[in-house]
């Protein structure tokens, strides 16, 4: 008898792990609608790196992208964009700057000690580490303004013409 009811006590927690594992699996294809460890995740562009509402407002003023690397003065950092929107045809110099780059902690530390001997000011965050211009080099900001600046954040480092541009940089990879 013993037994008996311990082979009936192994098939209900079986039958039960078994309907748990489906509730939990959500719709048939669940599984297809997931990434795969093979897959590679999209890289970014200059659309995909910032919120979809801005660029639709800078399309509506028939402004577009000039996609290239993302640099840090000489420096490419794989795997990044960056870009440049205005109106190309025009010919204008209004333009404003992103970009974003997957980085990890070594090349992390080795541009911004870069960025810092070549006089940009160092900013600790909570969270993110910013280097900006130095204001007293540059003569069209204004006392505690920011021109440009970059963001280092575990993983990546994102760019904006302005440090409040920053926020528009949603891209996380």
């Amino acid at each position: 008898m013993r037994l008996t009811r311990r082979a009936t006590t192994t098939a209900s927690v079986l039958f039960a792990a078994g309907a748990l594992l489906v509730a939990c699996s959500g719709s048939p294809d669940a599984d297809a609608q997931q990434p795969t460890a093979s897959e590679e995740p999209s890289a970014p562009t200059c659309e995909s790196i910032l919120r979809p509402s801005f660029v639709d407002e800078l399309s509506e003023l028939g402004w577009s992208a000039q996609e290239r690397p993302f640099q840090i003065g000489e420096h490419e950092v794989a795997g990044g964009v960056q870009c440049v929107w205005g109106d190309l045809s025009s010919g204008t110099d209004l333009a404003q700057m992103y970009g974003w780059a997957p980085i990890d902690a070594d090349q992390a530390a080795e541009l911004q000690n870069y960025l810092e001997e070549n006089g940009w000011v160092r900013e600790d965050g909570e969270h993110y580490v910013y280097l900006t211009e130095d204001p007293n080099l540059i003569g069209y900001l204004e006392e505690g303004e920011y021109g440009i600046t970059y963001q280092f954040a575990d993983g990546w480092v994102a760019l904006a013409d302005t440090k409040s541009g920053l926020d528009l940089v949603t891209w996380r990879g």
